[in-house]
């Protein structure tokens, strides 16, 4: 199960007396937590008493099993959440994963961890009465749907038109993400509905539009204008392997525009192939056109190599990647 799934399983109230929230997109893991404890909160007329733990605190597990075995005095749902839990001890794993067997139907614990081990006894105990909520890096295709979980956190609804432009906007990083969410949210104020004149004017002016002006110009073949806005962007903080990302995915974008050119009857079938927002698969298709197939192809091994060099060489960041323009422009 996904966040998204999470989300849409919690607005029936059905709620389960196990969850394991595991993987190492932490941000998304914060999100999918504090989605659980706001449902739980919401449905219990007293409250819910949740206790709070780190895996490597807690002792024998016993304290965890007697909280969720007795009702609270204020009515509710006892909750128990642990983070870190791939510190938890060998024993109160041992514990847990007895208590996984035959769970209080009436009480929520919840693990938090960046990986556990699925064959292990307390995970099956979780799969088979609860529930797993994987917490992976998003893929292109996912962004929309996950802004839009975003802006419900605010009460607030977003265009299916908007979301996919602010995607292309913002790419896979979670963080980005959530922070042009809370710029669209405070540009919007009372209205309850934002759409795609919204994201141009609070959006498209970022820092992050300046990454994709930076992909533009290695599209458009313009070595000097790209090399420009690199060093622009190195001298603002902005991460190597991050634009070393941005400019993968567009190549790759290219690559998939150059395959269907011709063969798919519209650029509105090339932006739901793309899974783009129309108004840059046009754009995608023009670039796609000046590079042949097999330079797009060859560009993988150069921006394969690239980074492997940012995570291993002693050479300086900005002389691999200009090195890479020189390559692929």
């Amino acid at each position: 199960m996904n966040v998204q799934e999470l989300a849409s399983e919690l607005a029936t109230k059905n709620f389960r007396p196990l969850y394991a929230i595991v993987g190492e997109e932490s941000f998304m893991a914060e999100r999918a937590s504090a989605l659980l404890l706001q449902a739980l909160q919401a449905n219990a007329s007293d409250g819910t008493s949740t206790h709070r733990y780190n895996g490597n605190e807690i002792k024998t597990g016993d304290e965890v099993i007697d909280t969720l075995s007795t009702m609270s005095l204020l009515g509710g749902r006892p909750t128990v959440l642990i983070r870190v839990a791939e510190k938890l001890k060998k024993g109160v794993q041992e514990r847990l994963a007895a208590y996984a067997e035959h769970p209080v139907q009436s009480a929520t614990l919840i693990l938090v961890a960046t990986k556990l081990d699925g064959r292990s006894k307390l995970m099956t105990g979780f799969k088979k009465h609860g529930v797993m909520v994987e917490c992976k890096p998003l893929y292109a295709n996912q962004v929309p749907p996950w802004i839009s979980l975003e802006v419900r956190r605010h009460e607030k609804r977003i265009s299916q038109e908007a979301a996919r432009y602010l995607a292309d906007l913002v790419g896979v990083d979670m963080g980005q993400i959530a922070d042009a969410v809370e710029r669209l949210i405070l540009y919007v104020g009372d209205r309850k509905l934002i759409e795609l004149p919204d994201v141009e004017v609070a959006i498209a002016e970022t820092a992050q539009r300046t990454i994709f002006e930076f992909t533009d110009a290695v599209g458009q073949r313009d070595r000097a204008k790209a090399i420009g806005i690199l060093k622009n962007l190195l001298e603002h903080g902005e991460a190597p392997v991050g634009i070393l990302a941005m400019l993968t995915r567009h190549m790759r974008l290219l690559l998939k525009a150059k395959e269907v050119d011709g063969r798919l009857p519209s650029e509105s079938d090339i932006a739901r192939y793309l899974s783009v927002h129309p108004f840059f698969a046009k754009n995608y298709l023009q670039q796609s056109r000046i590079f042949s197939e097999k330079e797009l192809r060859q560009s993988f091994r150069s921006l394969s190599e690239t980074d492997r060099e940012l995570k291993s060489s002693r050479i300086p960041r900005h002389l691999l990647l200009e090195n890479l323009l020189l390559k692929i422009v």
